[in-house]
């Protein structure tokens, strides 16, 4: 039983995360997983510098790359291949086509201004990674360590620790399986905003999100990366809670509708025994680390008294001496999506008082939302001091529409570096919330954190390297109509249209009908244009058509454009109740679901996913109903509803078509739409509990369905 004295533990030591590794093989066996054999055509020198560096040369008939760290050759040998159009690497898939000898061609030494550069936010572990095996973890660290990525956060493999710290506290199986999420809502939990819901969580998930965490984080010192690991932020079971009552342990203010979860002040002599005890357990599982992650008060109102100053000050001391403690070197990593989304109380002295008393160069913060809340650190001050990253979210909840912000990414990332009022800005990161869409965004932006020397410094320059990379070859038509794309979706953020009265979704169709929705602001976009772009890629589909992601981007590309004028149509329907709008938006959304089945993602196939991971029917049952829950209702008191929206193949036709239906058929005289609510809400419950599967249905004839769905708008 745990005791407020605390008690002795004895543990191993593993080796170090993000150790330097000694040689190249890591970075070999990554070429070779997305080129194979003619991996054996680069050599790869590690050479020590003061700057992250890459170069590119060409010797005795293959190409040497040169960097400062593994990820560096990786990044090099990208750039090299991304250069000569040989190869591309994409969340949709791969193009792989080397000549039979590989070009002589230089890339001079290239440099990066940010000596990390972060990857990864605490929500993708639920609105995208919560089902991946290890093959699918192991692309993705192929994906990073090409992109130049060295600072992944790592946030699997925790909860096998937290319930073996929370069972040396004393606390029962009950007691725990009432308290882990499902894995869809792991991340919530792990920030303190809700407990319990969607589980009890399998064992066997946390057996599995071990084992692959250790696969993990050995790839990870294989390549030189140093990811950023969970700590203790205070979060505590309620059971905890009730067992310690004279603990300074506050019940939190509920969050999203949920029932209310409990901190326990780090200024408490049981914090720092939580702790120690919480990381000696991870560091004997998984080896040792130096950058921890610990958010206090993610979306959490922090409990302060008379002088908040003076409360915060001590929490953040007290928060980091109990890291400091047990690992001395170790640096403490925060989010600083806080001080965007509540200004009104992170004021810049709330920030500086609770950032005062901890060592400038032991303290990071993830500035996550420069395209979300721009300007943060600049109010801040970049935040007194304290090391940074700058960086994006880009993409919530997984939400797929086309969008992207590239001029706001050329802007930044050319002008901040220089700021003289930048401070210890140390990395760039990109920390989208959901994964599989608009890569072409993620390949610009870490293009643009680590430029090759001799790359494109316009965005049209640089779309002609990614398009001949991307499809083998380009013309003045693609290079056009591409440009024409771009401007019309990638110069958008979503987050400024996706809320719309309380609830999150870029589509309009993607909502929970609604009379209020009848004015439903316009999405942001040039719809003229976009149109055009679509029409010119659609007839560039005989020269094109066979290359698999040029099919990819043009089904893409129709479907977003189709999707909003469908949106268009509905607000139309929504006003007028008008049967013959409800007919065409109802063949517009049939149209769109059927031609998505030629891309990857899809309802089918997230809940394939979901499903592997069950070893008994009862326990496959679970998991795709804790994925179909996420990805709709999510929970609480509906403001989370279809947060997680997604223009998917199944999805469309199976859920949010037949709610619209059920809309129009109840509109017309004494439409009650309390009880139409209700009774939706019923019908979505049922929906997501009902164990059904559905099969991908790919389209014989993409190319052809994309000219039959223009033909409609």
């Amino acid at each position: 039983m745990w005791t407020r004295r605390g008690f002795l533990i004895a543990t191993g030591t593993l080796a170090t995360i993000g150790a330097r590794a000694d040689d190249t093989q890591a970075v070999r066996d990554v070429l070779a997983r997305l080129i194979g054999p003619r991996a054996r055509d680069f050599e790869f020198r590690l050479e020590p510098a003061n700057q992250p560096f890459f170069a590119v040369t060409p010797e005795d008939g293959a190409i040497r790359v040169s960097a400062d760290t593994p990820v560096g050759l990786a990044r090099g040998a990208y750039a090299y291949l991304s250069r000569t159009g040989a190869a591309q690497m994409n969340w949709e898939g791969n193009r792989v086509a080397l000549p039979d000898r590989l070009p002589a061609l230089s890339i001079p030494q290239s440099t990066t201004p940010f000596r990390h550069r972060a990857y990864l936010n605490p929500c993708a572990f639920g609105y995208t990674t919560p089902f991946w095996d290890w093959t699918r973890w192991e692309r993705e660290l192929d994906w990073m360590a090409l992109h130049g990525i060295d600072m992944p956060l790592a946030m699997d493999g925790q909860e096998f620790v937290w319930r073996a710290l929370w069972k040396d506290a004393g606390l029962s199986d009950a007691e725990l399986d009432a308290y882990f999420c499902g894995p869809a809502f792991l991340p919530w939990q792990r920030m303190g905003n809700i407990e319990g819901h969607g589980g009890p969580l399998p064992r066997r998930w946390i057996a599995r999100s071990r084992e692959i965490q250790s696969k993990l984080l050995a790839r990870c010192r294989d390549l030189g990366m140093t990811p950023i690991l969970p700590a203790f932020a205070g979060y505590v079971p309620k059971a905890f809670a009730v067992k310690h009552p004279d603990a300074r342990i506050h019940k939190m203010e509920p969050w999203g509708g949920f029932h209310e979860t409990y901190w326990l002040e780090p200024t408490d002599p049981l914090f720092a025994q939580l702790q120690r005890r919480y990381l000696d357990l991870y560091t004997a599982e998984y080896g040792d680390g130096t950058y921890y992650l610990a958010d206090a008060f993610n979306e959490m109102k922090p409990p302060v008294g008379s002088d908040r100053f003076a409360d915060l000050a001590r929490y953040g001391k007290a928060l980091f001496d109990s890291l400091h403690a047990v690992k001395p070197n170790a640096v403490q990593v925060m989010q600083g999506w806080l001080f965007g989304i509540d200004p009104d109380f992170w004021t810049p002295d709330s920030v500086k008082a609770f950032l005062r008393d901890v060592p400038d160069d032991r303290l990071m913060v993830l500035d996550i939302a420069n395209d979300t809340y721009p300007g943060v650190w600049e109010k801040q001050k970049a935040f007194g001091g304290k090391s940074w990253v700058f960086g994006y979210i880009h993409d919530f909840g997984g939400n797929n529409p086309l969008f992207g912000d590239l001029p706001l990414v050329e802007k930044d990332l050319s002008t901040v570096p220089a700021r003289a009022d930048k401070g210890r800005l140390e990395g760039f990161g990109v920390f989208p919330e959901g994964l599989n869409t608009n890569s072409i965004v993620y390949e610009f932006m870490f293009d643009r954190a680590w430029p090759r020397a001799d790359a494109p410094r316009d965005i049209n320059g640089w779309l002609a390297e990614y398009l001949r990379a991307r499809y083998g070859r380009t013309d003045a038509k693609l290079l056009a109509a591409w440009s024409d794309l771009a401007q019309a979706v990638y110069r958008v953020p979503n987050w400024r249209s996706g809320w719309w009265k309380g609830s999150f979704g870029c589509y309009l169709f993607t909502k929970r009908p609604d009379p209020a929705l009848a004015d439903f602001g316009k999405e942001l976009g040039d719809h003229v244009l976009l149109a055009r772009a679509v029409k010119a890629l659609a007839k560039l589909s005989p020269a094109y058509g066979d290359e698999p992601l040029f099919r990819y981007d043009l089904v893409a590309a129709a479907g977003h454009l189709a999707l909003i004028n469908a949106d268009k149509l509905l607000l139309q329907a929504i006003k007028t109740n008008d049967a013959r709008v409800w007919q065409q938006f109802e063949q517009i959304l049939l149209a769109v679901d059927a031609l998505l089945g030629a891309q990857p993602f899809g309802l089918p196939q997230w809940l394939a996913e979901a499903r592997a991971c069950g070893t008994t029917p009862e326990e496959q049952t679970y998991y795709m109903e804790n994925t179909k829950l996420q990805i709709t209702l999510w929970g609480g008191d509906a403001v989370l509803k279809d947060y997680a929206s997604k223009a998917w193949h199944g999805l469309i036709r199976h859920f949010y078509l037949p709610r619209w239906q059920k809309f129009q058929a109840a509109r017309g005289k004494g439409f009650d739409a309390k009880r139409f609510t209700a009774d939706l809400i019923a019908w979505e419950n049922a929906w997501v509990r009902d164990g059904k599967t559905y099969t991908r249905e790919i389209p014989a004839r993409p190319l052809a369905d994309v000219n039959r769905l223009l033909r409609m708008l």
